[in-house]
Formats: structure tokens, C-alpha cells, sequence
């Protein structure tokens, strides 16, 4: 399926894939062995220089700042953690609501779902938690939500303040569905790229549900049978796999700790 826009394309094109991307080894430094299915999947950038941006699916500046300066990137799939390295849930995690932390303590690695009607708050409580928080790392995933309430969640919701420690991947409701389930995979990338640099990480998807009705979309095209309330299988393996990359990872890393809206 296609990523982008196809205007133009006839039928009969031919279609070239990509070789993953070649890294040129240096002298002491160990190279990299390509030998595992995830190395050779998409790269996209991570690191520092992206707090306080606004990027796509692909990485790529949405805000007027220009091309952000990378040093590292990293690809879009990860290799389980074995359950039994994870850092267990021990401590306590201010979100920067004093309901939620007095009445529905929240615990660093913890996974929270959010689940409500149309318009009643949801996003609005995300933003509160991620203006707030006492996480050193906030990493916001918009994925399949429409266009104005993207800019609305950015300037109302997260405020400058908010932004300055957040990096927010956007990837909105007329994209193709490809670079929506990228997106929410491109989050994870962001956030467990901090995890892993030992900082406490604040990773909110909004939401979840899109990212199902994404994969809705792709797997009916190909032929998929639909189940439950037309969603194929797909959907229903694909969900837990996107949401275990969260939590926290092993005892040397700082917790991760998502909060989905669906």
C-alpha cells in the first residue's frame, strides 16, 4: 500500500524496494551486524534536538523550525523485553493532578488507559499530565486525530511550557493509514530512546482506537476476514504488541510510562 499520495501513478508501474540504510563502520568503533529483522526496518531519528518539536510519521518538521540536528537513528521495531528484566513498579509517579495522584495513584512504569465519550475531556486531562508531570521527558503520539485539534493540543492543552520538554509526532486522520500505525510505532521509538538514556519518561497516544481502525483499514484491503465489530484478526495481535514496547525496561533503564486514550 501506498504511504503517500498516488496521483499520477498508472497502472503497470513498477515498484523498487528500498535497501536498508548502509552505515559506514569507523575505525574502533564495533559495526553493526544487520542481523536481526528489526535492524532492517525504517530508521527514523531520535535523540535531544528533538524536544520542543513537532514532527510527522517520518520524522520530518511540521513546525517552522527547520530540519532538527541528528546524530542517531534508530529503526522503527524493537526486540521484546523479557518480562523478567523488567524494573517492577515500585514507585509513585506525580502526574501533576492532584485527583489522579491522590485517588488513582499512578506508579512510574505504569500503563493507564483513558476511556470516555466524545468530547468530555480527555484530551484536555493529557495535556494537564503532560504540563505538569514530574517526568523529565514527555513524548506526545497524535495519531489519527483530526487536524485542528492538533494545533489546539499543542498551544492550549501542552502550552510552551509543556512543549520545551516534549517531543510531539503527529500523525493526523488524512494521512494514510501506513504512516498512522507508523506513527504510533515512531512514538515508541522516541520514548524508549529516553527510557534507555536512564531519563523518566512520560509517553501519552491518542489515541489507541485510531491506531486499531488504522490497521482496520489496511488488513479489509488486503482481504483480511473481519471479526469483531469489522475488525480483523490483525488488529487484535497487533494492539499488544504495540502496547508491551511500553512500561518499564530492564533494571538499568528509568520507566516508561504511557497513558492511551481510546
Amino acid at each position: 500500500m501506498p504511504s503517500t499520495d498516488v496521483h499520477g501513478m498508472t497502472p503497470g508501474a513498477k515498484v523498487y524496494p528500498q535497501e536498508p540504510p548502509a552505515i559506514t563502520p569507523h575505525l574502533g568503533k564495533k559495526a553493526h551486524a544487520w542481523n536481526r529483522p528489526e535492524d532492517k526496518t525504517k530508521h527514523l531519528p531520535v535523540g535531544d534536538d528533538l524536544l520542543g518539536r513537532v514532527l510527522d510519521a517520518n520524522g520530518k518538521p511540521l513546525d517552522e523550525f527547520g530540519e532538527p540536528h541528528i546524530h542517531r537513528r534508530m529503526p522503527l521495531g524493537s526486540r521484546p523485553i523479557n518480562p523478567l528484566e523488567r524494573d517492577p513498579i515500585s514507585q509513585p509517579l506525580d502526574v501533576g493532578v492532584r485527583a489522579i495522584n491522590a485517588m488513582l495513584t499512578v506508579g512510574k512504569g505504569q500503563r493507564i488507559g483513558l476511556f470516555a465519550g466524545s468530547g468530555v475531556g480527555k484530551s484536555v486531562l493529557l495535556g494537564m499530565m503532560a504540563r505538569y508531570t514530574k517526568a523529565d521527558r514527555v513524548v506526545v503520539g497524535l495519531i489519527g486525530e483530526r487536524g485542528r485539534e492538533v494545533k489546539e493540543f499543542i498551544d492550549h492543552s501542552l502550552g510552551p511550557e509543556g512543549l520545551a520538554r516534549s517531543v510531539v509526532i503527529a500523525a493526523p486522520a488524512d494521512v494514510s493509514p501506513l504512516l498512522r500505525l507508523q506513527g504510533a510505532a515512531y512514538t515508541h521509538v522516541v520514548a524508549e530512546y529516553f527510557r534507555d538514556q536512564g531519563h523518566n519518561v512520560l509517553m501519552i497516544m491518542d489515541s489507541l482506537t485510531r491506531y486499531a481502525m488504522a490497521q482496520r483499514e489496511i488488513a479489509l484491503a488486503i482481504g483480511e476476514p473481519p471479526a469483531t465489530k469489522g475488525y480483523p484478526p490483525s488488529v487484535f495481535a497487533k494492539l499488544p504488541a504495540l502496547v508491551e514496547r511500553a512500561g518499564n525496561g530492564k533494571r538499568v533503564a528509568a520507566a516508561l510510562r504511557p497513558f492511551t486514550r481510546c
